[in-house]
C-alpha cells in the first residue's frame, strides 16, 4: 500500500490543477484524514511559476488555514514533506454541499432543490465562516458546493484555500489563468483576479443560494434573469430581491460585507418562516383509515449499481423517487415507531451519533446481544425498507409535517453496497438515495419486522 509520510493512502478524493487529495489513515491512531499533496497536473505551472514558488504557495495555504480557528472553517492537522513533495493533512469529511444537491461535472444540469430551512442554515454558516476569513484579510475566491463540507453534527466547513488571496497579495499571477470555478466565480474575478475582494466571495454565496433553492445556476449572460420564485413556489419577492442583489454582476450593487448579507438573509428567513407556519394545515392521523396492501420488502443485503437501483426503485436522474407511496406511522414510545403499512418497527433516534458503516454493524450486533426492547433480530434496513420513510415536499416538512424521527437523524445507512468501498444510504430530510464511503459517517436506525425475503 502506498504511503506518504506516516500516512497510508486509501484512495483518491479529488484532483485539481495544482494538487491531488487522497483519503489516508494515520499509522498509529488509524484516524481517517484528507491528504493534500502538491502534484501539478501540467508542467506549464512549473515552467511559468517555478517549482520553488509553487511549494511556497502550497505551504502558504497551510499557514493560512493554521492561523484560523472557527466553527465553519476546516482545521489543518499537519503539514510535512515526503520525498521533496509538501503535503497538508486535513480533517476528513465524507459529506459536502455538492454531494447533497447531486451537482455533477456538467454544471448546467439541474441539481436537487433542498428545503428552504436547510438551505438557510447552510448559507448562514457559510457567511459566518467568510466573516472570519474576511476579518483576517483573506478572500477565498473559490466558494462552491464541493468546497463546503458538512460535518457529522451538520455544520458547514469551508475548505480549499489554494486560490485564496491575503490582504491584496496575489500569490500566483499567470496571464489568462482562471481563478475560481465557472458560474460560481464573480465576473470581476474572471476578468482580473487581483481585483477580487470580499464581495466576490459574496457573489459565489449568492450563486450557491440560487443553486440550493432553485436547482438552477443563474446565467448572467442572459439580459433578463428568471426570478428565483418562478423556479421554487416556496420563495417570494423578498427572496427574489435578496438573491438578485447578492448575485449582481456589479460589485458595487452587492452587499458590502458577509455580515450585512447574513443579517439580510436572517431577516428574510424569519419573515418567511412566520408566514409558512401560518399557512400550514395539520391533518390528524386517522387510526381507522384502511391500511394499504402490504408490500413484500427485501431485507437481505445486496450489491447494487446506481443504474440498477434507479430502475428497480423508479428513481429520477437525481436519485429521488418519482412516486411516493403513502405510509402511515404510529409512535410506540420515545425510542420506537411502527409503520402500519409494512409491519416494520424502527428506532426513532438509533445510536444517537453518526457512525461509519462498520461501526453501524457493530452497533446492531450490540442491540441484539442485549435483546434491546425485547428483540434480538435488529438489522440495518434495505433500501426498499428505507423507501417507506421518504416524503414528497421536503421544503415544507420543517413546519408542516410532524417528524417521527429525531432531529439528529439525517442520512441513514442501509445494509446494501454500491462498491467495495461504498454503501448506500437515504437522506430522510431531503429525500434522495446516495452512496457514501464506508469510512464516512451516517446515522443508524435499526429495523425489525416480519420475516421478509
Amino acid at each position: 500500500m502506498k504511503k506518504i509520510g506516516r500516512y497510508s493512502i486509501h484512495g483518491r478524493l479529488g484532483r485539481g490543477g495544482m494538487s491531488t487529495v487522497y483519503k489516508a489513515k494515520a499509522s498509529i491512531t488509524a484516524r481517517t484524514v484528507a491528504l493534500k499533496v502538491l502534484l501539478p497536473r501540467d508542467d506549464i505551472f512549473i515552467d511559468l511559476v517555478g517549482l520553488k514558488r509553487l511549494k511556497e504557495i502550497f505551504i502558504e495555504e497551510a499557514r493560512i488555514m493554521g492561523e484560523i480557528s472557527h466553527d465553519h472553517v476546516a482545521k489543518i492537522i499537519d503539514c510535512d514533506e515526503d520525498n521533496g513533495a509538501p503535503f497538508i493533512v486535513l480533517e476528513y469529511f465524507a459529506h459536502s454541499i455538492g454531494s447533497l444537491i447531486g451537482e455533477s461535472y456538467q454544471l448546467e444540469k439541474p441539481s436537487r432543490i433542498i428545503s428552504t430551512n436547510k438551505a438557510f442554515e447552510y448559507l448562514r454558516q457559510t457567511l459566518f465562516g467568510l466573516e472570519r476569513l474576511h476579518f483576517a484579510g483573506i478572500v477565498h475566491r473559490d466558494i462552491k458546493p464541493y468546497n463546503l463540507m458538512i460535518t457529522t453534527d451538520d455544520r458547514i466547513k469551508i475548505i480549499d484555500f489554494g486560490l485564496s488571496r491575503v490582504r491584496g497579495e496575489e500569490k500566483m499571477a499567470i496571464p489568462g489563468m482562471q481563478v475560481g470555478s465557472p458560474y460560481y466565480a464573480a465576473p470581476e474575478q474572471e476578468r482580473t483576479p487581483e481585483k477580487a475582494d470580499e464581495r466576490s466571495d459574496l457573489f459565489s454565496v449568492a450563486v450557491l443560494a440560487c443553486r440550493l433553492l432553485t436547482g438552477q445556476l443563474p446565467n448572467h449572460r442572459l439580459q433578463e434573469q428568471a426570478l428565483p420564485s418562478s423556479l421554487n413556489s416556496e420563495l417570494n419577492s423578498d427572496w427574489d430581491a435578496f438573491l438578485l442583489r447578492a448575485s449582481s454582476p456589479q460589485q458595487a450593487e452587492r452587499y458590502e460585507s458577509a455580515r450585512d448579507m447574513r443579517l439580510a438573509l436572517e431577516e428574510i428567513h424569519a419573515a418567511w418562516a412566520r408566514h409558512t407556519k401560518k399557512s400550514c394545515t395539520f391533518v390528524a392521523f386517522d387510526q381507522s383509515s384502511p391500511s394499504l396492501p402490504q408490500k413484500v420488502l427485501r431485507r437481505s443485503p445486496i450489491f447494487i449499481q446506481r443504474k440498477n437501483l434507479q430502475r428497480s426503485l423508479d428513481l429520477d436522474d437525481l436519485m429521488r423517487p418519482r412516486v411516493y407511496p403513502p405510509h402511515r406511522f404510529e409512535i410506540l414510545s420515545h425510542s420506537l415507531i411502527a409503520c402500519l403499512d409494512t409491519g416494520l418497527i424502527w428506532q426513532r433516534e438509533g445510536a444517537g451519533f453518526m457512525l461509519t458503516w462498520s461501526k453501524a454493524h457493530e452497533y446492531v450486533a450490540y442491540l441484539n446481544s442485549n435483546t434491546w426492547q425485547g428483540f434480538s433480530d435488529w438489522r440495518l434496513p434495505s433500501l426498499e425498507e428505507l423507501s417507506s420513510l421518504l416524503l414528497p415536499e421536503a421544503r415544507l416538512r420543517d413546519f408542516c409535517f410532524a417528524s417521527y424521527f429525531s432531529s439528529k437523524v439525517h442520512w441513514l445507512w442501509s445494509c446494501d453496497t454500491s462498491t467495495k468501498q461504498k454503501a448506500w444510504l437515504v437522506d430522510i430530510v431531503e429525500n434522495y438515495y446516495g452512496d457514501l464511503d464506508k469510512d464516512g459517517m451516517a446515522s443508524v436506525c435499526a429495523v425489525v419486522g416480519p420475516n421478509f425475503s
